[in-house]
C-alpha cells in the first residue's frame, strides 16, 4: 500500500509492533511570530517556530534510512568511558527527558557544562523556539527511524502490510514532535533550533572563546582575528544543532549577567536573588527573546507604547486582535505586550517537562 502525506507519497514494507504515543509534554505549539532587529533595542534571540528550512539546505527527494541523520553530523566529541560515567551521575543529579528529542542530550548536556545552566533549562527554551519536523523532512526522519533502526531488514520500497502501515503513521504523528535544526523565518531570516538572528550570530561568531567562535575558526569561517572570512557558510552554521544549542546558551548567559547586574530606581536588584530553578528559567528566555536592555523594560516597566505597538505587530498579525488587547490594557500597548510575553513564557518555559 502507499501512504500519502501532504508532501510526498511513500512506498512501504514491513509490520511490526505499534509505535509509542507522543509525550504530551513536548508537543509544540504555535508561538510568537519573530520580532525584526528594527523593533528591537538589543534584539536576543528569536521566538516562535520558523515557518519554512534552511533555504540553502538539500532538496534532494527521499534520503535512504543509512544517510546522515536529519538532525546533521553534530559537533560532540566521541563519548569514552570516563563520559559515560559522569552522564551516569549527571543523570542523577541534573536529570532530562527529552522524548523524541533524545538525539539532543549531548548537545545539551555540553551547553549546560559550558554555562552552568540545568539540562531542563536549556531544554525548555529550545522548546519554545525550535521549529517540529514537518513534510518531507517529518517523512525522511520517519524512514530513517522506521527502516534505519526498527526494521533495519526491510526493504523501504516495497510495501507494508496493514499493521506496519499503522506503526510508521504512528512513529510520524510521534516525531511530528522533534525539533527541527533546518527551522528558518522567511521573514526575519532567523535560523536553526535556536533561531538567531543573521546579526547576532556574526556577533557570537567573532567572539573569542565562545563555542561558535572555536567552532567556525576550525572551519575556516573566522580567522584568528576573529573576522568573518566566509559569511555565507557561518551563517549556515547556525543548522548545527550542537553548535545552535551551545550558542544560545552561552549568549543567554551574557545577557541574563548583564540584566542581573541592573537595579531598580530604588537600588533593589532588578532580578530577584536566589530565584528558584524554574523561576530563574523564565527570566533566562525573557533575556533569550529580548536581549537585556529589552529585558529590563519589561521588568523596569519603561517600555514605550510606540515601541511595544511595533512588538505586538510583529507578534500578532490581526490588527483587530491587537487593539482588543490594547483596549483591554487600560488603551496601553506596553501593558499588553507584557502580559502577552509573560504569559507565553509561563506556559511554555517549564522546565519540569524535562526532567
Amino acid at each position: 500500500m502507499q501512504i500519502t502525506t501532504n508532501t510526498s507519497t511513500w512506498a512501504l514494507s514491513g509490520s511490526g509492533a505499534a509505535a509509542a504515543p507522543t509525550d504530551p509534554s513536548l508537543s509544540q505549539e504555535t508561538g510568537f511570530a519573530n520580532e525584526s532587529t528594527a523593533t528591537s533595542l538589543q534584539s536576543g534571540l528569536m521566538l516562535a517556530q520558523a515557518d519554512t528550512l534552511n533555504p540553502t539546505a538539500s532538496s534532494n527527494t527521499a534520503q535512504s534510512a543509512n544517510s546522515t541523520p536529519f538532525w546533521g553530523a553534530g559537533t560532540v566529541p566521541a563519548p569514552n568511558a570516563l563520559t559515560a560515567l559522569r552522564n551516569a551521575e549527571r543523570d542523577r543529579t541534573d536529570p532530562l527527558r527529552l522524548g523524541v528529542n533524545e538525539i539532543y542530550r549531548d548537545a545539551i548536556t555540553l551547553a549546560a557544562d559550558r554555562t552552568g545552566y540545568p539540562r531542563a533549562t536549556i531544554a525548555a527554551v529550545i522548546s519554545a523556539e525550535a521549529g517540529p519536523l514537518r513534510g518531507k523532512r517529518l517523512d525522511d526522519a520517519t524512514n530513517q527511524r522506521f527502516f534505519g533502526e526498527l526494521h533495519p531488514q526491510l526493504d523501504p520500497k516495497a510495501k507494508l502490510d496493514k499493521a506496519g502501515a499503522a506503526e510508521w503513521k504512528a512513529l510520524r504523528r510521534e516525531l511530528s514532535a522533534t525539533w527541527d535544526p533546518q527551522s528558518y523565518n522567511t521573514t526575519s531570516k532567523a535560523g536553526g533550533l535556536t533561531q538567531f538572528l543573521e546579526s547576532t550570530w556574526i556577533e557570537s561568531a567573532t567572539k573569542p572563546g565562545s563555542y561558535v567562535n572555536e567552532q567556525a575558526k576550525s572551519l575556516g569561517q573566522v580567522n584568528n582575528a576573529n573576522q568573518v572570512v566566509d559569511r555565507a557558510a557561518l551563517l549556515d552554521l547556525r543548522f548545527d544543532a550542537t553548535t545552535s544549542i551551545v550558542a544560545a546558551a552561552e549568549l543567554d548567559k551574557g545577557y541574563f549577567t548583564q540584566l542581573s547586574a541592573r537595579t531598580n530606581d530604588d537600588g533593589t536588584p532588578l532580578v530577584p536573588a536566589d530565584l528558584p530553578a524554574d523561576k530563574k528559567a523564565q527570566y533566562i528566555y525573557l533575556v533569550h527573546h529580548e536581549g537585556a536592555n529589552g529585558a529590563a523594560q519589561i521588568l523596569k516597566g519603561t517600555l514605550t507604547d510606540a515601541r511595544a505597538e511595533g512588538l505586538l505587530k510583529n507578534h500578532v498579525a490581526d490588527a483587530d486582535k491587537r487593539r482588543a488587547m490594547i483596549d483591554a490594557h487600560d488603551g496601553s500597548a506596553a501593558k499588553a505586550y507584557t502580559a502577552y510575553l509573560w504569559q507565553y513564557i509561563e506556559q511554555r518555559i517549564v522546565p519540569a517537562n524535562f526532567r
